[in-house]
């Protein structure tokens, strides 16, 4: 017996070991990269659009499960064990918050979207939205739907529930914010050249997109830290957004060009996000309180 727990003792004393409990988020970044960069190399006939429904791909699911939660599951049981586990756990799935944490992630990017573009493209778009009204239930509620259950709610557990949570640990919302959106729009460069095919083009995009990467960290750590630390909260809100750009979604319900619907939704979420980071006063609705709420380890 004595010398099982000697053995124990000297497993966690390893270096892997005691590197990995010093730096989880760094430990997380290295799986994240790794597996993202190595689905790069699937097949190409398993990555493209429309396999899915809701014109989800294979690839994003894959890159979202497997790249995303699934680190951020491995890391937390590393270092914090079960009792850290279970809490990731809660906080992915906790859905029992106020009912206007609900209506601000799904509700109002839809609502703010459309009055956008018709002060941008006029009464068009709503009258395509009417004569299209029937490719809300085919199209656009389907890729919601989709973007729920297979990807971005799995991708917000790791990065809003692991690493912006740890981050802000260490150095408040608005830095874990920024901090944060660095490596996600990072995590973003094998899926832009899976769908580009272009390293050029993917830098080209990734160029484009940064300030809107960065403010949607802004947004959905405000979301998480003002509905109790729920996961699923900031997931909805992501889930909404890429349902509203998607081509088969809510772009083909309102007849516009994709690009130019990211591009709106782009600078509408760079607004937002410099909204709350002001009224919030850089906390994003971070309570006191809420230190009790942090993840465990």
């Amino acid at each position: 017996m004595a010398e099982r727990f000697a053995d124990v003792r000297a497993a966690d004393a390893s270096p892997l070991r005691s590197g990995i409990n010093r730096h989880p988020i760094a430990t997380f970044l290295v799986l994240v990269y790794a597996t993202t960069a190595a689905l790069v190399f699937v097949p190409r006939g398993l990555t493209e659009p429309g396999l899915l429904p809701g014109g989800a791909t294979p690839h994003g699911v894959l890159v979202n499960v497997l790249g995303s939660a699934v680190p951020a599951f491995i890391v937390t049981a590393l270092v914090s064990g079960r009792a850290g586990v279970r809490d990731l756990a809660r906080r992915s799935v906790r859905w029992r918050v106020p009912l206007r944490w609900y209506l601000i992630s799904l509700l109002a990017p839809l609502l703010i979207f459309l009055i956008a573009v018709t002060i941008l493209y006029g009464l068009a778009p709503l009258r395509a939205l009417g004569q299209n009204w029937l490719q809300l239930l085919t199209a656009f509620l389907p890729a919601l739907a989709i973007m729920i259950l297979l990807n971005n709610v799995a991708e917000e557990i790791g990065w809003t529930g692991f690493v912006f949570a740890r981050f802000q640990d260490r150095h408040g919302p608005l830095r874990a914010a920024l901090l944060t959106g660095v490596f996600f729009w990072l995590f973003h460069l094998p899926s832009f050249y899976v769908e580009t095919r272009s390293w050029a083009t993917t830098a080209l995009v990734l160029g484009i997109f940064l300030l809107p990467h960065l403010g949607s960290r802004f947004i959905t750590g405000w979301l998480y830290n003002g509905a109790d630390s729920s996961v699923l909260i900031a997931g909805l809100f992501h889930s909404m957004h890429n349902a509203i750009v998607n081509s088969t979604g809510l772009v083909a319900v309102v007849a516009l060009p994709q690009f130019e619907v990211l591009v709106i939704m782009a600078g509408i979420v760079v607004l937002a996000a410099a909204i709350i980071a002001v009224a919030t006063r850089g906390h994003l609705g971070r309570k006191r309180s809420s230190v009790a709420n942090a993840p465990a380890g």
